[in-house]
């Protein structure tokens, strides 16, 4: 029986530029022995290393400011079997468009440590990581038996697939979000290896952003399909747990910013849950704004070329298919907010590299 902890960790990339000291916590135990440069807690690990490039020691905070995301599925274990020889065009894109925040999906543990270890130019960030599967071979293990038991302290971490968040300042708050979706976990008539649905969420301090905290989640939603559409249902019931969860983050003022595979058509009703009733044509009861809504060139059937926003956009895997969003809870103005997928090609992802942008208030 596979084991339901999902194993914790935070790596922290602390160079030039110093957004302050973290706060200090009497109920995180030391951890003693342990190499430099790396703290290590019962459920979280950090690890610094420094930026290539120094940073502006204040950051000037306007009364607006492009708030800059991306989320990318890099496909670390059936794409690219737990190597990391192709995350450097990922590092390259990150450091070319400079993003406050970063929601990466199916990444594995020796891709995530990767990232860790990688100066990045464009400045220092944080990452934090929750696992989708804790016994998945097909990250680099030939057997994952070892952690089939019941104690996380002898994981073979090659065995550890799931979902990263990123932000370029501190992050802090972590919340696990449980999507439910584990039973009954089937593809066409057969059953999966049973993953663990977590939309993993921090709040962020950004220096562009003044006092405003902004809270990503990264988030992974069931895959799949079968002719009774049981994987359609549990994305329905995914996806409005997911919203449900995050209405009190916006109720008290934080911008939410939620990025991630969907496996999810932008019509399909499970995106319900997050599109605006007003993005066309209709049926949404969500609070969220999707970086690419108001790209007129992929406006589907049912949405006018009028509309000023569309359950529509780019497609961000395979030829024509649109999985991959950017939801954004708040702008000044609609018609701030774009997308665009960077197409990475299937030697590095079969998802796109996806951007976002949208304008938000400071204060």
């Amino acid at each position: 029986m596979r084991r339901k902890l999902a194993p914790v960790m935070v790596i922290a990339l602390v160079g030039a530029l110093v957004f302050g000291p973290a706060p200090s916590d009497a109920s995180q135990p030391k951890a003693l022995g342990t190499p430099a440069g790396i703290a290590t807690t019962a459920d979280t690990t950090i690890m610094t290393t420094p930026s290539r490039t120094a940073a502006p020691s204040t950051v000037a905070v306007a009364a607006t400011v492009g708030l800059k995301t991306v989320t990318h599925n890099i496909c670390g274990g059936e794409c690219r079997k737990g190597t990391t020889d192709s995350l450097p065009v990922i590092a390259d894109l990150i450091d070319a468009y400079r993003p406050h925040l970063v929601m990466l999906q199916e990444v594995c543990w020796p891709q995530f440590e990767w990232f860790g270890g990688h100066a990045f130019a464009s400045g220092t960030y944080q990452f934090g990581y929750t696992t989708l599967l804790t016994n998945y071979t097909g990250c680099g293990a030939t057997s994952c038996a070892v952690n089939e038991d019941t104690d996380p302290a002898n994981d073979d971490r090659r065995c550890w697939i799931g979902q990263v968040v990123g932000a370029r300042g501190t992050l802090s708050n972590r919340d696990e979000i449980a999507l439910g979706g584990e039973r009954y976990q089937i593809s066409e008539d057969h059953f999966v290896n049973p993953r663990t649905f977590t939309a993993l969420c921090y709040d962020a301090s950004l220096a562009e952003l003044g006092t405003r905290v902004v809270k990503g989640c990264s988030v992974h939603l069931r895959a799949f399909h079968d002719p009774t559409n049981i994987n359609g249902r549990a994305r329905i019931a995914q996806a409005a747990s997911l919203a449900s969860n995050l209405d009190g983050d916006i109720a008290v003022g934080k911008i939410v910013v939620v990025g991630g595979d969907f496996n999810s058509h932008p019509t399909d009703t499970a995106m319900d849950a997050l599109y605006r009733p007003q993005t066309a044509p209709g049926r949404g009861w969500g609070l969220f704004y999707e970086a690419d809504q108001d790209d007129s060139n992929y406006y589907a059937a049912g949405c006018p070329a009028t509309a000023t926003a569309c359950r529509s956009g780019a497609k961000t895997v395979a030829v024509a298919t649109k999985y991959d969003y950017l939801f954004f809870s708040e702008t000044v103005d609609p018609a701030s907010v774009s997308g665009l997928p960077v197409d990475v090609g299937d030697s590095v992802s079969d998802h796109d590299f996806y951007r976002g942008l949208v304008e938000v208030r400071t204060s």
